[in-house]
C-alpha cells in the first residue's frame, strides 16, 4: 500500500526520470555504435528529442511541485507584513491556477492539431512531441490548487490565533 501511494505521489518524477534515462541510453548507444562501426541509427535522434522534450516539460512540473522550486521574484512579497504576504501568496496561487489551466488547454489543442502529422523515421504522431506541454501544465495546475488550499488554511489558522490573542 505504501509503495502504491508513493508511486502515485511521484508520477511526474517517474515520467521525467524514465524519459531522461531513455534519452541518455539512446544517445550513448548511438555514440558507441558510431565510434565502433562508423554508422549510426537514424531513429535515435527522434527518440532523444522526444525524451528531451518530456524531461524538460515534466521536469518543470516537478520543480514547480515545491514552493521555491522554480526561480521567482519575491522581492515585493517579502517586504510585506506576514498577514499581507499570506494574502498575496493566495492571490498569486489562484492566478497561477488560471494560467496553468489556460496553457494546459492550449497545449492540448496544439497537441491534438498535430495528430495527423507523423515523424520522419519512426512515423510516430507529432502529438507525442506536443502532449507534454498539456500534461505539465495539468500537473502545475494541480500543485497550484494544492498550494491555494494550504494558503487558505494558513490564513484561517492565523485568523484564529489573532482572535485568541484578543
Amino acid at each position: 500500500m505504501k509503495r502504491g501511494k508513493w508511486i502515485a505521489s511521484h508520477v511526474p518524477e517517474l515520467i521525467a526520470g524514465i524519459a531522461f534515462t531513455i534519452m541518455i541510453t539512446v544517445v550513448f548507444a548511438n555514440v558507441v555504435l558510431r565510434f565502433t562501426t562508423g554508422k549510426s541509427l537514424v531513429w535515435t535522434e527522434e527518440v532523444a528529442a522526444i525524451g528531451f522534450i518530456w524531461t524538460i516539460f515534466i521536469g518543470a512540473a516537478v520543480c514547480y511541485k515545491e514552493r521555491g522550486g522554480l526561480i521567482g521574484m519575491d522581492v515585493l512579497i517579502s517586504i510585506l507584513p506576514s498577514r499581507a504576504e499570506k494574502y498575496a501568496n493566495l492571490i498569486l496561487d489562484a492566478l497561477q491556477i488560471v494560467i496553468c489551466i489556460v496553457l494546459g488547454v492550449l497545449g492540448w489543442i496544439f497537441a491534438m492539431s498535430a495528430a495527423n502529422k507523423s515523424s520522419l523515421s519512426l512515423k510516430l504522431p507529432y502529438t507525442i512531441y506536443d502532449i507534454p506541454v498539456a500534461i505539465s501544465f495539468a500537473f502545475m495546475a494541480y500543485y497550484a490548487a494544492k498550494r491555494t488550499v494550504e494558503d487558505v488554511k494558513a490564513l484561517r489558522s492565523g485568523a484564529e490565533e489573532n482572535d485568541k490573542e484578543e
